[in-house]
């Protein structure tokens, strides 16, 4: 139980600072009072949590340093990561949340496909676009357009993408992607293939107050690709530690004609 737990752990730090002063004068020579200068604090105790891999889990913090608290420890993993819109890790760290507090997956699954079911129909295209900073992005549309750049990280080509979209429709109303700002970048069902090359993304600024009516007339977001790197694949990279996967509905069947 966790007041078992705590004692332990107390116990354990007692130990080891214990242990220090012995260490320290075999190890380096240390004389009598510079033995005793490194001490340890206990820091937490966590009654469940998910280890993924090296550096890399989450943690249900019963007791910090002593103190009573309620809490989530997240290290390494994808919800911390600034790729991630920060209600969608919110809402991913919800679900993993429940987990650890002890709630059965069966239940928390339904949710998940309910939460994903409401991003692949939302109206607010831009909360689905994948976050993203960008620099030099001057450089590699001169580069393109010379025929100097044969590759591009995806980013750069979304939102080359959308400049030339821009420019191509006399948009003067929106705002060009230039270096150092934030955008969003979306999938597109259908690759488009413009004069300098073929692009299969496009972007929008992420501080523009009206999505262009040329890019909802003539584009096409793969919202089923952006569930995937948005939902699916952060939450997976948690949860593939106890042997679960990202529900969907077909899975979801599936393991209710088999309870029978």
């Amino acid at each position: 139980n966790k007041a078992l737990a705590i004692k332990v752990g107390d116990r354990v730090g007692q130990l080891v600072n214990d242990s220090f002063p012995e260490f320290m004068r075999d190890t380096f020579l240390c004389g009598e009072g510079y033995d005793k200068n490194i001490k340890t604090n206990r820091e937490i105790i966590s009654d469940r949590g998910i280890f993924v891999d090296k550096k890399r889990y989450i943690l249900n913090i019963v007791d910090k340093e002593g103190e009573e608290v309620d809490e989530l420890k997240f290290m390494g993993v994808e919800t911390k990561k600034t790729t991630l819109p920060e209600e969608m890790a919110k809402k991913i760290n919800g679900f993993v949340r429940r987990l650890l507090k002890g709630e059965a997956w069966t239940d928390i699954a339904p949710d998940v496909v309910a939460y994903k079911d409401t991003l692949e129909t939302t109206d607010d295209i831009m909360s689905i676009g994948l976050p993203k900073g960008i620099q030099k992005v001057e450089q590699y549309t001169q580069d393109l357009k010379a025929g100097l750049a044969t590759r591009l990280p995806g980013h750069i080509a979304a939102a080359i993408h959308y400049n030339a979209w821009r420019e191509k429709m006399g948009d003067k109303e929106s705002i060009p992607i230039v270096s150092h700002m934030k955008i969003k970048v979306f999938y597109l069902t259908t690759p488009v293939k413009m004069e300098w090359r073929e692009f299969k993304s496009i972007a929008l600024p992420t501080d523009i107050d009206v999505i262009p009516q040329w890019f909802l007339d003539n584009f096409t977001v793969d919202r089923k690709a952006h569930l995937k790197r948005l939902v699916d694949k952060p939450l997976e990279n948690i949860i593939k530690a106890i042997g679960e996967v990202s529900p969907t509905k077909q899975s979801m069947k599936v393991d209710s004609l088999l309870e029978f």
